[in-house]
């Protein structure tokens, strides 16, 4: 992946996810550094894929440092703020995006949840029950 996209620009997209992290995390419950190589991988397989987001993601990371070196409010309201033109692109193709990315890569305990092992058919953990056991007599 480093032949696709810089170090830079890699870091720059971090700092974004680990924005996310920072406004709707609890790092109690979940650690964004835990996240990482699933990030990792989500970057390789869309910088990779048809369609690429190498040129999305490369354009992101130029504007999210402006932004966080000129602005460090519009930064922060790059998370919630409805936008417009340039931002609106950047919301729907890389925030919104990692902010899925995000909650699917551990960040749902933020928000509660548990069991997300069970959910397919059981964990090899049995520390809880599986997803929707019946418990009613046979």
């Amino acid at each position: 992946m480093s032949n696709l996209l810089t170090n830079d620009e890699l870091e720059e997209l971090w700092r974004l996810f680990e924005l996310i992290h920072r406004t709707w995390g609890d790092q109690r419950k979940s650690r964004v550094e835990d996240m990482a190589s699933r990030w990792r991988e989500y970057i390789s397989v869309k910088v990779a894929g048809v369609p690429s987001y190498l040129e999305p993601y490369q354009e992101a990371a130029r504007y999210l440092r402006e932004i966080r070196e000129g602005d460090p409010d519009k930064y922060e309201q790059l998370l919630t703020g409805p936008f417009g033109g340039n931002l609106q692109s950047l919301k729907e193709l890389v925030v919104d995006e990692f902010i899925r990315v995000y909650v699917s890569s551990g960040g749902f305990r933020t928000f509660g949840a548990v069991n997300y092992g069970g959910f397919v058919s059981g964990s090899r953990y049995r520390s809880l029950a599986p997803y929707r056991i019946y418990e009613g007599e046979r």
